[in-house]
């Protein structure tokens, strides 16, 4: 079910990735900040919990975006920098950006 946007969204990365690594920088985010930001910005379309499905069945919920082959900082940095077509323009900033990818990362599995 989750392997179609799996799919769109690895070639998105991976150019992101080439174009952002030089100026992305190694700032550590805080979890628990995160997710308090996750539930109050991403929530309304995204499953945020582990297990969570997701309000809209086009956002891919958290932890599905965690498993991801090669998910990483970096590629959750390009991703949330990136537009998407059905995604809300939301900007982040640097902090924010940073504190939700440290809350994602800790629903990575492997």
């Amino acid at each position: 079910m989750h392997h179609r946007w799996r799919n769109s969204i690895a070639p998105i990365v991976a150019v992101g990735a080439l174009l952002i690594a030089p100026g992305f920088g190694q700032e550590l985010g805080n979890a628990q900040r995160g997710l308090n930001l996750a539930q109050s910005t991403c929530a309304v379309c995204h499953g945020t919990r582990k297990g969570e499905t997701s309000a809209n069945r086009q956002a891919p919920p958290f932890d599905a975006i965690a498993q991801v082959k090669g998910m990483s900082a970096l590629a959750l940095n390009v991703t949330l920098l990136s537009s998407h077509r059905s995604m809300p323009n939301i900007v982040l900033d640097a902090k924010e950006r940073a504190d939700v990818i440290a809350y994602i990362l800790t629903l990575k599995t492997d």
